[in-house]
């Protein structure tokens, strides 16, 4: 009798530290998930070097897409945008586009050499006042400094003149690349409301 009880509790030991070695496995799995969600939640996870689509804007629920780098054909790339304004130019040896879209959204970058117009361009800036467009977490303007930090939890705030106006501006800056610069998104903030996204790439 007295060897099947002590047979019992190594079984129910075993049991128990199985269960337990269970549980544990468990709890390390669902916190991994956890970090992974809450990676992708705030675009950690994903790519930030600067032609990444991190550094893109969408409108018509995501059927339109414009980003920063090199663009196939003429504007509007492959959007319903038409254009009010075009302006070319030469500067440093390099040629210049800016394209005012009918929505006021405003793009701007680089052209082939001695050609006026946008074909094959390189897009280096992306600027709107547009709630149609929403950056790849989901940030678009009317949208409050409180909702667009949650997206964007690694913007810097920028001190300047303006603060004290109640306009701030917070920078999120990628992953910088030392042939191809850095990419970085602004916010501005006028009364606690997003009232432009500013797209941009700084060469190296």
């Amino acid at each position: 009798m007295r060897y099947q009880v002590m047979e019992y509790m190594e079984l129910m030991v075993r049991k128990t530290c199985i269960a337990v070695l269970i549980a544990l496995v468990m709890l390390i799995l669902m916190g991994q998930a956890r970090s992974r969600r809450n990676a992708a939640a705030s675009g950690l996870a994903g790519d930030s070097g600067p032609w990444s689509a991190e550094f893109s804007l969408t409108r018509e629920d995501g059927g339109e897409l414009v980003k920063l780098g090199a663009q196939e054909g003429a504007f509007p790339w492959g959007t319903s945008l038409g254009a009010t304004d075009a302006s070319f130019w030469r500067t440093g040896g390099e040629d210049f586009f800016e394209v005012t879209a009918s929505d006021g959204s405003r793009f701007a970058g680089t052209r082939q050499g001695g050609t006026a117009d946008t074909s094959n361009g390189l897009l280096l800036n992306i600027t709107t006042e547009n709630p149609e467009w929403a950056t790849a977490r989901g940030a678009c303007v009317g949208m409050s400094m409180e909702e667009t930090l949650k997206l964007y939890p690694e913007a810097a705030v920028e001190h300047d003149a303006h603060r004290a106006a109640g306009c701030y501006r917070y920078t999120y800056s990628g992953a910088a690349d030392k042939f191809a610069g850095i990419s970085r998104i602004a916010f501005n903030f006028e009364q606690d409301a997003l009232a432009s996204i500013d797209i941009f790439h700084d060469a190296k």
